[in-house]
């Protein structure tokens, strides 16, 4: 498959490959918000909870979504506020981990038993359809034509899929075994999207599936933002001229399969998840096997918390400002910090830029292939005019043109930007980083997607 436009900095502080076991902290705080699925409390202030009962329950199309205990503990209910959501702390009693639900073999259960099984589980959330983004229906109303499973991650700050299928390939193989039931068709496929097939893991996953024709391996180039899943799907479509406008393609990671997996095989809830911690901020970048509800403050040290420092939650290009008292949710897969500071460095406009980076290859670094040394949280420089460099159209992974886009909002031409395919972005923020002008331009796309969604409710 091919990848149209796409970029990859290089910025020190990336995660190391290994995987470490994080410690599971005397409380663990659970949201009832997460992923964009809101969940009703099921349990009362003061309960004891066992590993994998439901604390809370969230209706989907076709049925419900339970989200499980990750560790066994006495409950207490904390309500939220005006700017917060109500959250679940479970004093923790036991640590242990132990099957909860029914276990199935691969090719032995039914898609019906496959959907309800991961409902149940925690992991249904975790499958993403390619044009909405959001999780398919429970009750089998929408099925796939085909899967994606992306197992490359190239945005340098999130969990990195080639890691965890190296940690964990026997279980990811397992996982995949159960995917065929879910496809429309007995002749659909499912796409193993891979960077390189030389890799030896790939490799081996290539000749555990090869029996299956209905398993695929694709590769794709290691270039943000080539995992979204909007971006992977145009690629498949582009490659795979029989699927039509109406094919419904669905999406998951590594970490996705990896849970699959674990809930059907081996009848494990959803309790943990793979976190990278990276940045030019972060001592020791790694990844961290985390169970859900661990804090932030007994994950990361004190210094990402610090005035000095900024912490995003997700990665560089679409991170979040990470909230010091929040916990790890079912979706998180990533931190990154760099400093915060308002340094100026002088004459900095005359340093040729070897140990810095940028889209325009009058760097220094161009030559090096250097890290950028010099990435801080500061704009270096004032926001100036759209210089039409034509870089934000370069890196568009959908091909929109940004610069025009952008041209047509600061008149305030609303319908002509909408025209100009404005509601196609998928804000993954590429435009504003490679932006000599340091123009907001991901900012101000969502902030028009925003007004015309509600237009449309008018």
């Amino acid at each position: 498959m091919k990848l149209q436009g796409g970029y990859l900095p290089n910025i020190p502080g990336r995660p190391s490959s290994d995987i470490q076991d994080a410690a599971v902290p005397e409380r663990l705080d659970i949201a009832l918000r997460q992923g964009g699925v809101v969940y009703a409390p099921a349990v009362a202030d003061g309960t004891p909870v066992a590993f994998g009962a439901p604390l809370a329950w969230a209706d989907a199309t076709g049925g419900r979504i339970a989200l499980p205990a990750p560790a066994a503990g006495i409950v207490r209910l904390l309500p939220g506020t005006k700017s917060t959501a109500p959250r679940l702390l479970i004093e923790v009693s036991s640590t242990a981990v132990k099957p909860t639900g029914k276990r199935y073999k691969p090719g032995k259960a039914n898609a019906k038993q496959i959907r309800e099984a991961l409902a149940a589980g925690g992991v249904w959330p975790l499958i993403r359809k390619s044009k909405t983004g959001t999780m398919p229906p429970l009750d089998g109303s929408e099925l796939p034509t085909c899967l994606i499973v992306n197992l490359i991650s190239t945005e340098p700050f999130r969990a990195d899929g080639q890691s965890i299928l190296h940690a964990d390939r026997a279980r990811i193989e397992t996982g995949l075994m159960f995917l065929p039931s879910l496809l429309k068709a007995q002749d659909g496929r499912i796409h193993l999207v891979v960077e390189k097939v030389t890799d030896p893991d790939a490799q081996a996953l290539s000749l555990t599936l090869a029996k299956d024709s209905r398993f695929k391996l694709e590769t794709l180039p290691a270039r943000y933002p080539a995992e979204h899943p909007t971006v992977l799907a145009r690629a498949l479509r582009r490659h795979d001229r029989t699927l039509t406008p109406a094919d419904s393609i669905w999406v998951l990671d590594a970490q996705a399969v990896l849970a699959i997996g674990a809930c059907l095989a081996d009848g494990m809830p959803l309790h943990e998840r793979i976190v990278a911690t990276g940045g030019p901020g972060v001592a020791n970048p790694c990844h961290r096997r985390v169970r859900i509800g661990t804090p932030l403050r007994s994950l990361l040290p004190p210094s990402v918390f610090a005035d000095t420092t900024r912490l995003l939650k997700g990665g560089l290009f679409t991170g979040t400002p990470a909230v010091p008292d929040s916990a790890i949710e079912s979706l998180d897969d990533g931190f990154f910090a760099m400093p915060n500071t308002g340094e100026r460095e002088f004459l900095g406009f005359v340093h040729p830029g070897f140990d810095r980076v940028s889209a325009l290859p009058c760097f220094g670094s161009a030559l090096t292939g250097a890290d950028d040394r010099h990435l801080t949280a500061t704009l270096r420089g004032e926001r100036r005019p759209c210089v039409a460099c034509g870089l934000c159209e370069k890196v568009c992974p959908i091909e929109l043109l940004p610069q025009i886009l952008h041209r047509y909002l600061y008149r305030d031409a609303i319908d002509q930007a909408q025209a100009a395919g404005v509601d196609l972005c998928i804000g993954c923020g590429l435009c504003s980083y490679v932006c000599p002008s340091k123009i907001e331009l991901r900012q101000q796309f969502a902030d028009v997607q925003t007004r015309l969604r509600e237009e449309q409710t008018l």
